[in-house]
């Protein structure tokens, strides 16, 4: 299939990408991963997870994957990372302080989800 219509995960399913989504024309109601509508959020929320140290090849992935390669993440302490999961899949990481996300990037089948920093703010100060 097309690449921006699908992909095959780490698993080896293949898994349908917002815009194949967005083209059928209405929400199925089955919590897809990529869902344009909103549904999945709504019903299960975004999760966060915290950095390790095993993490930093991952957020260079996604780093490279949000077109932000050179984006200088090492000054954020590790208490001030966190991933971004949407059903036990990392979409992204952020970068935080106590009261407000200062930037975030989400892997490539993410950016056209509508997840912005207002949405990850109210999810994870909640």
């Amino acid at each position: 299939m097309d690449n921006e219509l699908s992909y095959v995960n780490e698993n080896g399913h293949t898994v349908f990408t917002s815009k194949f989504l967005k083209n059928r024309g209405t929400c199925c109601k089955t919590a897809c991963l990529h869902c344009p509508y909103g549904f999945t959020l709504k019903k299960l929320g975004l999760q966060f997870r915290e950095y390790t140290q095993d993490d930093a090849g991952l957020i260079k992935t996604i780093l490279e994957e949000a077109g932000q390669p050179g984006f200088d993440w090492a000054p954020f302490p590790p208490e001030h990372i966190r991933f971004i999961e949407i059903k036990g899949q990392t979409c992204g990481f952020m970068l935080k302080n106590h009261i407000v996300v200062k930037h975030f990037f989400l892997k490539k089948h993410y950016l056209k989800q509508d997840l912005s920093k207002e949405l990850i703010e109210s999810y994870f100060f909640i």
